[in-house]
C-alpha cells in the first residue's frame, strides 16, 4: 500500500521539495510496479482460473464441468428408453422448448438470479454467525418473501429452522464454514432448511455452500417424529431446487429429501405434489438416522458427486436399521444418481418401494462406488417377491454404468443382513454394464452369495463384469430359483478372479439364462457353474481352479461345456455332452454323448454314443457301444445297439441288443443288409428269394431254374419253373446276412420259441437261443457264398432265350435256356432286350414270371 504525505511542510522550501519529490517517487515506483504486474498478469497462463471468470452467471469452470458430465451422461445413457417424459420435460410452462433438459435447469437457475431484487447479508438484520444467539428471526426478516440472494458470513447460526419462499438463493461460505444448527428449543419435527409452502409448493430455490447441524442432542435428545420431517434439508413440491456443495449433519430422518407433502398418496397421479427438477449436487452427510440423500413421489430428480457415510440408523429399532446412502423410494421417477460416494450404510445406493406404492422407474445410477456398505446396490420392491405376492406391475427399467461395490461386509446397524455387492429382486429390464465388485480377500464373509438376482425378477442384463477378492464366500453370483425364482438373466463378458467357492450357481427352475464369453478363477473351489438342469444357455465360459469347472444337471464336468437351447444342443430339455466336441440336439430323456464329435439328434429314452464321430438319430434309447468304434450311427430306431464301425443301422427291439437290427448299411464293405421286406421304388421289378444249388455249384444269372427237393437246378422241358436266377430283385427273402439262419429255435410252424427272463427286476420275453449256436465261429452271409442263389418269382425279369422267341410269344424252358411254346403256355415275353446271339447261344427278353407257371 501506498501512503503519501498528505500535509506539506511550507516553512522551509527544502523541506518541501524533499517531501515532494518522495511522494513523487513514491507514485512512480508504484506505476512501475502495478505496468510490471500488469504485463506479468497479461502473459501468464494461468492469471486466473476457470472458476474465477463470468460466464452469464456461471463461473467457467461450471460450465465446462456441466459439457463434460452432459457429454458424459449422453454417451452412457444412449438406450432410447424412457425418451418421452424427458422431451416433454424441456418445455417450460411458457411453452419456451429447449434442446437439453440441462438447459433448461440452467435457464431457471439463470431466472432465479434474474429475479433477484435484493442482496443482502443475514448480518446485517441481526445474525449471530458466533453461535450464541438466536438468529432465526434474522433470518425471517433477511429473506422476507423472496427475489433475493442471502448472504451468509463463516460462522455458526443458531436457528429453529429457515422457510425459504420462491425465488431465494441463500449462500454461505462452504462447508464447514459456514453452519446452521437447530437450536435448542427446536421441535423434533422440525427441519434445518425447508421451503416455506408445502402444500401450494415453491420454485426456483437455490441452497449453496454450507452445513446443516440438525442438533440431535438437543434437549436430551430427540429422533425422528415420521413422514417428510425431521431432516437437514427437504424440498416438499419444490420445482427447480438446488443444493449445492452443502453438508448435513445427524438429521432424525434424512440429509437431503425431494418429496412430495406427504409419503401416503393413493392418488393415480401420484407425482403431481412431488417435487420436479431438482438437483442435489457436490453435497455431503453423515449420522443420518434413516437416509442420506433420498427422494419419494418425484421425477428429474439429479444426484451428483455426493459423498453420503456413517448413518447412525437411529430412525429404526436397534438393529434393524435401513439406512441407506442415496435411496431412490416410493413413487420416483426419472432419477439420475451420478458419480456419489457412499459407505458404512446398510445399502450405499438403493431403488426400492413399499408394499403398497408403486416402485421407482427410469432411474439410472452412474458412476458410483460404494465402499463397505453391507448391501451396495440394491434394487427391490417390497410385498412383491414371494409367490404369493402380486407380480410389481412399475418396478421396471433401472440403469447402472460403471458402478463399483468394494469390500462389503457385515454391519450392527442391521443384524443378520448378509453383505451384497448387488440385488435385483422384483425389478425388470434392468441393464447393468461395466459392474465392478472388489471384495477384501481375508474378510470372513461366511459362505455367502455376493450378487444376488432374486424374487421374481425379470430381463436383467449384465454386460461387463469384473469380480475378485471374495474368497470366503460361497457363491460369487446366484441366480436363484423356486417358487419365486427369477428369470431371463444375460450375463456376458465377465471375469470372477481369485474369488468364491461356485462362480455362477443357478437354481431350480430357471429356464432362461445367458452365459456368455467369461471366465470364473479361484483357488481350491467346488465349482465354476453348477445348474440342477441343462436349460441355460452357455458359450464360451472358461473355469479355473474348481474341483469340477461345472456341475450341470448332475454331470460333472472338467471345462464349461458349451450349451445352447432353442436351436443347438439345441431344443434339448435335457442330456449331457460329456465331450468338449460333443452334441445333443433336440432331445429328452437324459441322454449322453460320451465321445469326441459325438451327436444325439432327436432322440429319446436315454440314447448314448461312445468311441468317435458316432450318431444316433431319431431313436429312442439306442446306443453306440465301443470306445474304439469310428463313425457308427443308429437311425430311425428303438432299443438298438451299433457296435460296428462305418456301418448305419435301423432297428426295433423291447430291450437294447446288437441283434435288434434289421438293416445296415456298411459304408467300407458298400454293402446294404436287411432283415425284413423291402419294397422297391426304382426299376428293380421282381421278388426274390434265397436257394441253394443242387450240386453246389453257381448258376449264373437268367436261367429258367426249377425245384429239385429243397434246391435248385436248371429246369428242362416239360419241368415247372420255379424263377429265374435275377439281379435285377427289389426284394430279397431268405439272406441271413447277420447271424447263422438257426441262431433262434423254431416250433413246427417256423415260428420263434421265446423265452422268459427277469432282469434288473423287470420280466421281458427273448428268443430262445439255439444250443448249437456258436457265436464264436465266424459266420459268412450267404451272398458270399456260390451255392446260394436269388432266384426272381414274381415281376419282370430278365431271362435267357433262344432264337425261335419273338415279342409276345410265351416261353418254356429247355436246359434253363427259354424257348417258345407250342401250346401258348408259360411265360410271357413282355419285349426282346437283346436279340438272340449266335456265338453266346443265347438273348435276353424281358419276361413276367408269376406262381403257378
Amino acid at each position: 500500500m501506498v501512503q503519501l504525505i498528505k500535509n506539506y511542510d511550507q516553512t522551509r522550501n527544502s523541506r518541501h521539495q524533499a517531501q515532494l519529490k518522495s511522494d513523487m517517487q513514491s507514485i512512480e515506483n508504484t506505476l512501475n510496479d502495478h505496468e510490471y504486474h500488469l504485463k506479468s498478469h497479461e502473459l501468464s497462463k494461468t492469471a486466473h482460473t476457470s472458476k474465477q471468470v463470468d460466464h452469464g452467471g456461471f463461473s467457467v469452470s461450471s460450465v465446462l464441468e456441466g459439457l463434460k458430465n452432459r457429454i458424459r451422461n449422453l454417451i452412457l445413457n444412449t438406450d432410447g428408453t424412457n425418451v418421452k417424459e424427458v422431451v416433454d420435460s424441456r418445455v417450460t410452462a411458457d411453452g419456451e422448448v429447449f434442446p437439453l433438459l440441462k438447459e433448461r435447469l440452467d435457464t431457471e437457475y439463470g431466472k432465479l438470479l434474474q429475479k433477484i431484487k435484493r442482496n443482502v447479508n443475514v448480518d446485517d438484520f441481526g445474525a449471530d454467525p458466533t453461535g450464541i444467539k438466536d438468529s432465526t428471526e434474522a433470518f425471517q426478516k433477511a429473506i422476507g418473501t423472496g427475489k433475493v440472494r442471502l448472504n451468509l458470513s463463516a460462522g455458526t447460526y443458531i436457528v429453529k429452522g429457515v422457510k425459504l419462499p420462491s425465488w431465494t438463493y441463500m449462500v454461505g461460505q462452504g462447508i464447514g464454514v459456514t453452519t446452521l444448527k437447530l437450536h435448542e428449543d427446536t421441535p423434533a419435527s422440525e427441519w434445518v432448511v425447508t421451503n416455506a409452502d408445502h402444500v401450494k409448493g415453491n420454485r426456483n430455490i437455490v441452497v449453496e455452500g454450507m452445513s446443516l447441524n440438525w442438533n440431535p442432542d438437543r434437549q436430551g435428545g430427540v429422533s425422528a417424529t415420521g413422514g417428510i420431517h425431521s431432516s437437514c434439508l427437504t424440498f416438499a413440491n419444490v420445482t427447480f431446487g438446488i443444493a449445492r456443495e452443502v453438508e448435513g449433519i445427524n438429521p432424525g430422518l434424512h440429509c437431503f429429501d425431494a418429496s412430495a407433502p406427504s409419503y401416503n398418496i393413493a392418488d393415480v397421479d401420484y407425482t403431481k405434489s412431488g417435487c420436479r427438477y431438482i438437483w442435489f449436487d457436490r453435497c455431503a452427510g453423515s449420522g443420518y438416522g434413516d437416509d442420506g440423500v433420498t427422494t419419494h413421489y418425484s421425477e428429474y430428480i439429479f444426484i451428483t458427486q455426493c459423498v453420503m457415510t456413517n448413518p447412525s440408523g437411529k430412525a429404526h429399532p436397534v438393529g434393524k436399521a435401513n439406512s441407506n446412502g442415496v435411496e431412490v423410494d416410493d413413487g420416483s421417477k426419472n432419477v439420475w444418481i451420478i458419480d456419489c460416494y457412499t459407505s458404512g450404510n446398510v445399502r450405499g445406493v438403493e431403488v426400492k418401494a413399499h408394499p403398497e406404492w408403486p416402485a421407482p422407474s427410469n432411474v439410472h445410477i452412474t458412476g458410483c462406488e460404494s465402499f463397505r456398505d453391507v448391501r451396495a446396490f440394491d434394487l427391490r420392491h417390497i410385498g412383491h417377491h414371494l409367490a404369493n405376492e402380486p407380480w410389481s406391475e412399475t418396478a421396471r427399467d433401472v440403469t447402472l454404468v460403471n458402478c463399483t461395490a468394494r469390500e462389503p461386509v457385515f454391519n450392527d446397524l442391521c443384524v443378520g443382513l448378509d453383505p451384497r455387492a448387488l440385488v435385483v429382486s422384483a425389478y425388470q429390464h434392468v441393464m447393468i454394464s461395466n459392474f465392478r465388485a472388489i471384495g477384501d480377500p481375508t474378510y470372513n464373509y461366511k459362505g455367502t452369495t455376493i450378487i444376488a438376482f432374486q424374487y421374481k425378477s425379470r430381463k436383467i442384463n449384465v454386460n461387463g463384469l469384473q469380480m475378485h477378492g471374495f474368497a470366503k464366500a460361497g457363491t460369487d453370483i446366484h441366480v436363484i430359483g423356486g417358487d419365486q425364482r427369477t428369470d431371463d438373466v444375460h450375463i456376458s463378458n465377465f471375469a470372477i478372479h481369485d474369488s468364491a467357492k461356485v462362480g455362477i450357481s443357478l437354481g431350480g427352475g430357471v429356464y432362461y439364462v445367458n452365459l456368455m464369453n467369461g471366465i470364473t478363477h479361484t483357488k481350491g473351489g467346488i465349482a465354476g457353474v453348477t445348474a440342477p438342469n441343462n436349460q441355460a444357455n452357455i458359450v464360451s465360459v472358461r473355469a479355473v481352479g474348481y474341483t469340477d469347472a461345472a456341475v450341470i444337471a448332475g454331470e460333472r464336468y472338467p471345462f464349461v461345456p458349451n450349451n445352447i437351447k432353442g436351436g443347438f444342443r439345441a431344443a434339448s430339455s435335457s442330456g449331457s455332452p460329456l465331450s468338449d466336441t460333443s452334441a445333443i440336439i433336440g432331445s429328452t430323456g437324459g441322454g449322453k454323448a460320451k465321445g469326441d464329435a459325438n451327436v444325439l439328434i432327436g432322440t429319446r429314452g436315454g440314447s448314448t454314443t461312445e468311441g468317435s464321430r458316432s450318431v444316433v438319430m431319431g431313436s429312442n434309447n439306442s446306443h453306440v457301444k465301443g470306445k474304439d468304434l469310428v463313425s457308427a450311427m443308429v437311425l430311425g430306431s428303438v432299443n438298438v445297439i451299433n457296435d460296428k464301425s462305418y456301418t448305419t443301422v435301423w432297428g426295433f427291439g423291447s430291450e437294447p441288443s446288437t441283434a435288434n437290427k434289421r438293416v445296415e448299411v456298411n459304408a467300407e464293405a458298400g454293402s446294404v443288409r436287411g432283415t425284413g421286406a423291402i419294397q422297391s421304388v426304382s426299376d428293380l421289378k421282381d421278388l426274390a428269394e434265397y436257394f441253394e444249388s443242387k450240386d453246389g455249384n453257381k448258376i449264373e444269372s437268367g436261367y429258367l431254374v426249377t425245384l429239385d427237393g429243397d434246391k435248385i437246378r436248371k429246369a428242362q422241358t416239360g419241368e415247372k419253373v420255379l424263377g429265374v436266377i435275377s439281379e435285377t430283385a427289389g426284394v430279397i427273402m431268405g439272406g441271413a446276412a447277420f447271424y447263422w439262419n438257426d441262431r433262434y429255435l423254431r416250433n413246427e410252424f417256423g415260428g420263434l420259441i421265446y423265452e422268459t427272463m427277469i432282469k434288473d427286476g423287470r420280466e421281458y420275453k427273448i428268443p430262445k437261443e439255439n444250443p448249437d449256436y456258436d457265436p464264436k465261429i465266424e459266420y459268412t452271409p450267404r451272398e458270399d457264398r456260390d451255392e446260394w442263389h436269388v432266384v426272381g418269382l414274381v415281376g419282370q425279369v430278365f431271362v435267357r432265350i433262344d432264337e425261335t422267341v419273338k415279342t409276345g410269344d410265351h416261353i418254356v424252358p429247355n436246359d434253363g435256356i427259354g424257348t417258345k411254346s407250342d401250346k401258348g403256355t408259360g411265360l410271357y415275353v413282355m419285349r426282346i432286350h437283346k436279340d438272340f446271339n449266335k456265338d453266346q447261344g443265347y438273348g435276353v427278353a424281358k419276361v413276367f414270371i408269376h406262381p403257378g407257371i
